[in-house]
């Protein structure tokens, strides 16, 4: 039997104790009120998963407690090491206080609670103080969606993340008019419908004597009609969530910061609003891309992939990065297919796809690999311009603008590509997330840079 105690200097009602042992439900059970606990939890085998929940049930059932304690049996300690176990409870603790409440301005003001281990052992305390900037990156993630639309749009996106102060972190913004200037024809086509302008967001962390640098491409689209190609009412209120991808970046860079991890990272963020408007792009127009390619818009409902297309081809001319990454809400078709589960993962580099799904092991934000290329390129085959940026065919939408992207990706140039629209939100079967967005892929992004910097 292995005993952990976590204090609440602020709280002060009697110190609870959550026993956690192996069982033989397939299906986590968290009882309270036992013989010997305040709380027992079993199961036949525990995940990551459940780690981040129980932390999490325990902080809110007990959130008065002065402390609560956890007895874990020795099979489970066997199963994890202690400082995972410490790690991902401590997550959970420390997201139990996040509520999201309505502000008139785009202010990221998340706090995590004060947690005390009490324990002397060094690599312990150290491994809770990650938990911390874990949680508050995934915070970070999550208040950024959770915006309505009305207080979230590009400027004022960028405005509070500068509010954030990261430390270590250089920030720089290109305008519409320095856009124009760039010819980032596929982002400001999306734009052209919206009385906002667009914007990049920049967000560079280096490190003296690094020896590899990755960028991550987050998609921003901070409201989503569809456009002329309207949705269906029905789907509108959601997509304030649209700009998940670029939340997720904002996150995992506050926390390689934090971190201080030894690898250059490069964060871009193409911030847009999709509107219908007498100004706004329509299905059939053709659009100079960034990398001078031409491309007919076949739904303008299609608008995240015109966004990343060009922010990718900016961020392999600028930066040079040994790796590159985008994720996005891109696709309802990745949902489909893989559920609630896992974001769907493709891209041209076996070893670097292989590295992020072991992060998303490691993380609990798993992703499963789907291909690209061959019949996906298919529907992309165009008669009035060099590609069709998508397909009246919903089948395999989830590979076929993954393999849009790819065009944009040089050669030799390792890629990937996130789709995390159906993990975004609404995952109620985790228990950290309660009703709001999911913040995902912050901590994906910075598992994958710390493996990477290894």
């Amino acid at each position: 039997m292995n005993t952990f105690t976590f204090k609440f200097p602020h709280n002060t009602k009697k110190a609870r104790v959550v026993y956690l042992a192996l069982g033989y439900d397939n299906k986590l059970s968290f009882k309270l009120e036992s013989e010997n606990y305040d709380a027992e939890c079993y199961k036949r085998s525990f995940s990551i998963e459940n780690l981040q929940d129980i932390g999490y049930l325990a902080a809110k059932q007990f959130s008065q407690a002065k402390a609560i304690t956890f007895e874990i049996e020795s099979s489970v300690i066997q199963q994890f090491g202690t400082e995972t176990l410490i790690q991902w409870l401590g997550f959970g603790l420390y997201l139990s206080a996040y509520q999201y409440r309505h502000k008139t301005e785009a202010v990221l003001d998340v706090q995590t609670p004060e947690i005390q281990l009490d324990t002397e052992d060094h690599v312990l305390l150290e491994t809770f103080h990650i938990s911390q900037i874990l949680a508050k990156a995934q915070l970070i993630s999550r208040e950024l969606m959770n915006l309505p639309s009305n207080v979230l749009y590009p400027e004022s996106f960028v405005e509070a993340v500068k509010q954030l102060n990261i430390p270590h972190i250089e920030l720089g913004v290109l305008d519409e008019t320095e856009l124009e200037a760039e010819k980032f024809g596929g982002l400001l086509c999306i734009s052209q419908g919206s009385a906002r302008e667009a914007r990049l967001l920049t967000l560079k962390y280096q490190v003296p004597n690094a020896t590899k640098s990755i960028a991550l491409v987050g998609k921003g689209v901070t409201f989503d009609t569809g456009g002329i190609s309207i949705k269906a009412a029905r789907l509108m209120s959601t997509m304030k969530f649209d700009m998940g991808g670029a939340a997720a970046v904002v996150g995992a860079i506050y926390a390689i910061s934090q971190l201080q991890l030894p690898i250059n990272v490069i964060g871009l963020c193409g911030l847009v609003e999709n509107m219908p408007s007498g100004n706004a792009i329509k299905p059939g127009d053709v659009v100079m891309m960034r990398s001078q390619t031409s491309v007919e818009i076949i739904s303008t409902d299609a608008e995240g992939r015109m966004v990343l297309a060009d922010v990718l081809d900016y961020a392999q001319e600028k930066y040079q990065p040994d790796y590159l990454i985008d994720i996005a809400t891109l696709t309802g078709g990745a949902g489909v297919a893989l559920g609630k589960g896992y974001a769907a993962l493709m891209g041209n580099d076996g070893e670097f796809i292989e590295q992020i799904r072991i992060a998303g092991e490691h993380c609990a934000e798993r992703v499963w690999h789907m291909p690209t290329g061959d019949w996906f390129d298919t529907p992309l085959e165009c008669a009035y311009a060099d590609l069709r940026h998508g397909s009246e065919d919903p089948h395999g939408s989830p590979c076929v603008a993954a393999t849009f992207l790819q065009h944009f990706v040089k050669d030799g140039q390792p890629w990937a590509h996130l789709d995390i629209a159906a993990m975004s939100r609404d995952l109620a079967h985790r228990k950290i997330y309660g009703e709001t967005a999911s913040g995902f892929g912050a901590l994906l992004l910075t598992h994958l840079c710390q493996n990477l910097s290894r």
